[in-house]
């Protein structure tokens, strides 16, 4: 038996599913007002309003050593405290000279000057800077996606996907950009966004240096302009890629394997 919403019509096999469905009818879009000064977050514009005073107020009470500005002699007094510590002896690249307080992120950090990518996937021989990639990775072979959609039951690989897609159940676009206006899902897509009008380029190409403003771009580039002159041959019938991961998939034509059980 089939339950039809009364909204939208979308069609469901249980009473149960139809009944969690109908909620994102009436719920009402969530707006999140953002502090461009400080990256706090507000549900309100009377929220927003009293905070953005907090910056403006005549009464601060800047710290001496760093510059910080706090509303109350209190705050400060604690902050001062922070000066009069040890500093931890932080661990910096000899690349740029940036420093950390942690020597796995200070090894994390230097795969970006190195390329270093010592993470490989048995499948396709792609390799990742971070175990976490390619675990991401590995689940585009093996098909898993555990994070599923209790509104229409689609399922992704990964958390920050699913995330997305709960948002657009309910048309909500909380993040919007102050300069153009343009809304967003995630405060992560109003991010890359911004580099739009900031002109920022943080992703850097490590063969040639040059800059991109999304990850994802980066890569292609690095991929078509600095590999695209690789080969790989199929020591079978000597049809040849210009990618290994096409490759391991066609030898699978003279082996007989199938890509998943």
């Amino acid at each position: 038996k089939c339950y039809p919403c009364a909204i939208c019509g979308k069609v469901f096999n249980r009473p149960s599913k139809l009944e969690r469905h109908k909620p994102i009818h009436t719920r009402a879009p969530r707006i999140v007002y953002d502090c461009q000064q400080c990256d706090k977050s507000f549900t309100t514009q009377e929220k927003m309003s009293r905070h953005l005073n907090w910056h403006n107020k005549t009464n601060q009470h800047p710290c001496p050593d760093c510059g910080k500005i706090f509303n109350r002699p209190s705050r400060l007094e604690r902050h001062k405290r922070t000066h009069s510590k040890k500093p931890r002896e932080p661990h910096q690249c000899v690349y740029c000279m940036k420093s950390f307080c942690k020597l796995y992120k200070l090894i994390r950090h230097t795969r970006m000057h190195t390329g270093e990518k010592p993470f490989f996937c048995y499948i396709c021989g792609k390799a990742f800077t971070e175990a976490s990639e390619l675990r991401r990775h590995s689940r585009s072979h093996t098909g898993e996606k555990p994070f599923q959609c209790t509104v229409c039951e689609s399922c992704f690989s990964r958390s920050e996907s699913l995330k997305r897609h709960l948002k657009k159940h309910t048309g909500e676009r909380p993040h919007r950009c102050s300069i153009c206006e343009k809304r967003f899902y995630s405060r992560q897509d109003l991010k890359i966004h911004r580099r739009i009008h900031s002109g920022e380029k943080p992703h850097l190409c490590p063969v040639c240096g040059k800059g991109f403003s999304q990850l994802g771009n980066m890569r292609e580039h690095e991929q078509n302009v600095h590999h695209k002159s690789e080969k790989y041959s199929c020591d079978k019938c000597g049809v040849i890629f210009t990618r290994c991961k096409s490759l391991k998939e066609h030898q699978r034509i003279h082996t007989g394997e199938k890509p998943f059980p």
